[in-house]
């Protein structure tokens, strides 16, 4: 199943990349599960996993477009930066249970890490 999967994705990116006229052939939408912030000498300071509170700062999820260039990346099995928006920026990581994302900030002495699924639409 899992050579399945990675022959359609496959194709799909092949199939996009070459019929797309775009740039961005694919969104990305992350829900975050949970908010970890360190100080930049590595104490950790907090760590948060009220669903509400973060439902309330994201919503549905945050979702961005992910460039054609970009979606060979999810095959790898490395993270990515995927891209930057308002609170920081994305990282994307595919492997056998999914997109991993990571939006990491700095803001002074802290990196705040919100940690989540993805998922990824094409059209």
């Amino acid at each position: 199943i899992l050579i399945m999967k990675k022959f359609l994705f496959g194709t799909a990116v092949l199939c996009l990349t070459f019929f797309s006229s775009t740039s961005s052939a694919a969104t990305v939408s992350c829900m975050f599960m949970s908010e970890t912030t360190i100080s930049k000498s590595g104490e950790w300071i907090k760590a948060d996993t009220d669903f509400m509170k973060l439902y309330n700062m994201f919503g549905d999820g945050l979702k961005i477009p992910l460039k054609n260039s970009l979606l060979g990346n999810l095959d790898s099995g490395k993270p990515f930066m995927a891209g930057t928006v308002k609170r920081g920026n994305v990282y994307l990581m595919g492997g056998d249970m999914g997109v991993e994302g990571k939006l990491i900030s700095v803001q002074g002495n802290n990196i705040t890490i919100y940690d989540g699924m993805c998922t990824t639409s094409f059209g």
